[in-house]
């Protein structure tokens, strides 16, 4: 098994940097959307999580580790695991340490996308969302050929409560208090590869796939 993980604060391109991944064969492991699945059903679980990502807050270890855990035990032969916004916390990082190593496998890698907090503000500030599909646009990078309607079904484009400026901010603090520890856990393992995460996607793409060579 191989296993990497993308870090980085909230905005940094970690999705744009999965989607290249995964087409050189790795399989992409989203806790954001995994719990957005759960929003989406509205379990009782989804419900929870939505507080908590409207307020800018984070979703408890013991949720998102065992959420990981039944998607690995349900994975079957997948042998290369890309692991995006997990894990978060030390907890976390501690506790997958243990899962992996009860595979017989440790992390490979660790991507570090780095971008101020400014950029990033910017970048989630101007996300609108379609209801319905949930494509994801920019007022100002992306924007949606008709203005607030999805390009490919027609449906409204929201703007998420967890992207006001607002909300964006509590993330970042978050990210600071809880994440950011992970850079020195990490890099203390000498797993880390730092990326400079406020250049264009491709240039963040192609650097990525340099880095892993």
């Amino acid at each position: 098994m191989t296993a990497i993980i993308l870090l980085g604060p909230p905005g940094a391109g970690k999705g744009t940097v999965a989607e290249v991944l995964a087409e050189k064969g790795y399989t992409h492991i989203s806790t954001g959307a995994l719990l957005r699945e759960q929003i989406r059903l509205e379990t009782p679980l989804g419900m929870d999580i939505k507080a908590r990502m409207d307020q800018g807050r984070f979703v408890s270890d013991r949720v998102v580790v065992e959420m990981v855990r039944e998607v690995l035990a349900s994975a079957g032969g997948e042998k290369k695991f890309l692991f995006d916004g997990f894990p978060r916390t030390l907890a976390q990082a501690e506790i997958f340490d243990g899962i992996l190593q009860s595979e017989g496998t440790s992390i490979d890698e660790v991507i570090l996308l780095e971008c101020a907090d400014d950029a990033i503000i910017e970048r989630l500030s101007g996300r609108r969302t379609c209801i319905k599909c949930g494509m994801v646009y920019h007022v100002k990078y992306n924007p949606a050929s008709s203005a607030g309607v999805c390009d490919i079904d027609g449906c409204e484009l929201i703007h998420r409560p967890d992207d006001n400026v607002e909300t964006i901010r509590k993330r970042l603090d978050v990210y600071a208090e809880r994440t950011a520890p992970l850079i020195a856990y990490y890099k203390a393992k000498g797993l880390i590869l730092p990326v400079d995460a406020s250049q264009s996607i491709d240039a963040v793409r192609s650097t990525v796939l340099e880095k892993l060579r």
